[in-house]
């Protein structure tokens, strides 16, 4: 998105999304020590809506979402095929913890998703075809100079096949904001002993493990 395009975002174009306070489950997974609660370096800040090259230290995401398969599926270790065969990495759910929050105030995100919002951000199919994840960087870079004051973070359903739930990227500065806290007893389990997980799984026999 060309720097004349992220100066027309109109907010009268946006269509936003208003979550009550503990309105949706939000769940992370994480491999790194601090990955629960502190942000990345900025050289690692580089998923869908994370700063743009050249911006990389100015603000900092965190991706959470409201069901555990739509963050397993985001951390590649849940899969599906062309013919919704699911597979799940055993080997990757062991290097990954499980944390859980709760927001005590309403928490605001503009959404990435649906016609509207697409149109108005530059993110409509033959927008950003073939350019990754650039494009969704530039419009998120664009949402935060304008509105980053009054808006908390960006949201989505999963573009992961079948969308399993809906991905919440919060602005780290608006984790006191929106009154996030963590409602996980620390030491977080690993994936594969979280017991939610190992639900799905049960629910969900035809769910083929990987080694």
């Amino acid at each position: 998105m060309s720097s004349a395009a992220r100066a027309a975002i109109c907010g009268s174009e946006l269509e936003l999304e208003l979550l009550d306070p503990n309105s949706q489950p939000l769940v992370r997974l994480f491999s790194h020590p601090g990955g629960d609660w502190d942000p990345p370096d900025a050289k690692y800040r580089n998923l869908r809506v994370d700063p743009p090259a050249g911006h990389k230290d100015e603000y900092a995401v965190m991706y959470m979402a409201n069901t555990l398969p739509t963050v397993a599926i985001e951390c590649h270790i849940l899969s599906a095929d062309t013919t919704d065969h699911y597979t799940w990495s055993s080997e990757r759910a062991a290097k990954y913890r499980v944390v859980r929050y709760a927001f005590a105030g309403p928490a605001l995100f503009v959404p990435i998703d649906g016609a509207r919002n697409r149109s108005a951000l530059g993110l409509a199919g033959g927008q950003r075809k073939f350019a990754g994840y650039e494009p969704y960087q530039e419009a998120a870079h664009a949402l935060f100079m304008q509105y980053g004051n009054i808006i908390h973070g960006i949201s989505w359903e999963s573009f992961h096949r079948n969308q399993p739930g809906r991905v919440y990227a919060l602005w780290h500065h608006h984790k006191r904001t929106v009154g996030l806290s963590i409602t996980s007893a620390d030491p977080y389990p690993l994936l594969i002993e979280d017991d939610e997980w190992k639900s799905f799984l049960a629910d969900n026999a035809d769910i083929e493990e990987i080694r």
